[in-house]
């Protein structure tokens, strides 16, 4: 029976799965949660329930009444192929629910389109198999409700300060705002990571977070505007993700962020 349930799994998930990213921005912008509803061949209805967050994805099927009788998780891995998007998608578990999972033994690359929140995934194309081609139209569900963006991290890759130099980081989504600075707190070398644990409230993916850093070589400078350099930019929040700025020469850094 076991055998029977991982096989089914192995013959249905992975034929109608199919949805990840291709680069990371493209994985960021999948995050979320996807629905699509079918009929088969004999009238039955079902409903297809897809999240992913970061490089996970978990993958339920429900029947009438919202009855779970395929439940599944996995790995993401980003592609290209050619000049389409594409992922594989692998280390995959599945089972009729959550607490009865067995490894599926196979890996997927699928192709997919994202426009204006509705996704196409076309699947079965990477290999021969005994499945045929399937085409499935997922539409993104609305969003559970606001959660806090945290700002983890910024990474330095290159400051054009010579010698020790302080930081000064705003954020705002909205009307809400944030800042990091630590008072006399000195930063130097290249390639430097700086924790910033900034976390703003309220915030629903797709909104716009606005910031402006600021760095001096004189503590205190760096909070007013008379800093030596200023940078600002904008990020289009995800349930997680980077970005990297290169506001002049020899300056260029990544911001870090995820919602909780």
């Amino acid at each position: 029976m076991k055998r029977t349930i991982v096989s089914f799994v192995a013959a249905f998930v992975l034929s109608n799965l199919g949805v990840l990213s291709a680069p990371a921005d493209d994985l960021s912008a999948l995050a979320g949660k996807w629905v699509a509803e079918k009929t088969d061949e004999r009238g039955r209805f079902s409903k297809q329930v897809l999240e992913i967050k970061t490089n996970k994805f978990t993958f339920q099927v429900l029947r009438e009444g919202e009855e779970l009788r395929l439940y599944a998780v996995g790995d993401v891995a980003a592609e290209r192929l050619g000049p389409f998007k594409a992922a594989k998608f692998f280390n995959i578990s599945g089972g009729r629910s959550a607490s009865d999972l067995q490894p599926v033994d196979d890996e997927r690359t699928v192709i997919y389109t994202l426009v204006n929140n509705e996704l196409t995934v076309a699947a079965n194309l990477d290999k021969e198999r005994s499945e045929p081609a399937t085409l499935t139209k997922f539409k993104k569900a609305a969003a559970d409700g606001p959660k806090t963006l945290v700002i983890d991290k910024i990474l330095m890759h290159q400051t054009p300060q010579t010698e020790v130099w302080y930081l000064c980081f705003d954020a705002s989504v909205g009307e809400a705002a944030k800042r990091f600075n630590i008072p006399n707190k000195g930063y130097e070398k290249d390639e430097l990571t700086i924790p910033t644990d900034l976390a703003i409230p309220n915030v629903l993916p797709g909104q716009t977070c606005k910031f402006v850093m600021k760095l001096d070589d004189v503590p205190g400078d760096e909070i007013t505007e008379e800093m030596d350099n200023r940078s600002t930019g904008s990020f289009t929040v995800t349930e997680s993700g980077s970005q990297t700025f290169k506001p002049e020469d020899h300056w260029r850094y990544t911001i870090y962020w995820h919602l909780k």
